[in-house]
């Protein structure tokens, strides 16, 4: 017997802060971040599933390039994110979260933009 598990998307941001009223921004600047707790993203959440594979479309070429050279030791420009508890929303660089995530990375250079509750 088959079993599947039901794939769902990353979280939005919107949603998310949804829940805390005022946030004030606090910019922290470039740090290593936890791969694990990227959890969702700013306008991106219908195109990625929780481990950040496509949702609905094969990895394209742009995709499969990133993923190379990541695995090659290339250093690539930090994503952007957002902090909101402890949890990173990413705002630029999902393919960069999902190569490192299936090469098994488990930290990567991120640019933090800290949200927090007034």
């Amino acid at each position: 017997m088959l079993f599947f598990r039901r794939r769902k998307n990353v979280q939005s941001l919107d949603q998310e802060r949804s829940k805390y009223g005022t946030l004030n921004h606090r910019t922290v600047g470039v740090t290593a971040i936890e791969l694990d707790k990227i959890v969702g993203s700013v306008d991106r959440y219908k195109d990625f599933d929780q481990d950040f594979e496509w949702m609905y479309r094969k990895p394209d070429r742009r995709s499969k390039n990133i993923e190379e050279a990541m695995a090659r030791g290339e250093i690539l420009p930090p994503i952007e994110v957002f902090e909101l508890g402890d949890k990173y929303f990413v705002m630029d660089g999902h393919h960069r979260v999902r190569a490192a995530k299936r090469i098994g990375q488990e930290f990567m250079d991120a640019n933090v933009t800290k949200l927090i509750p007034a």
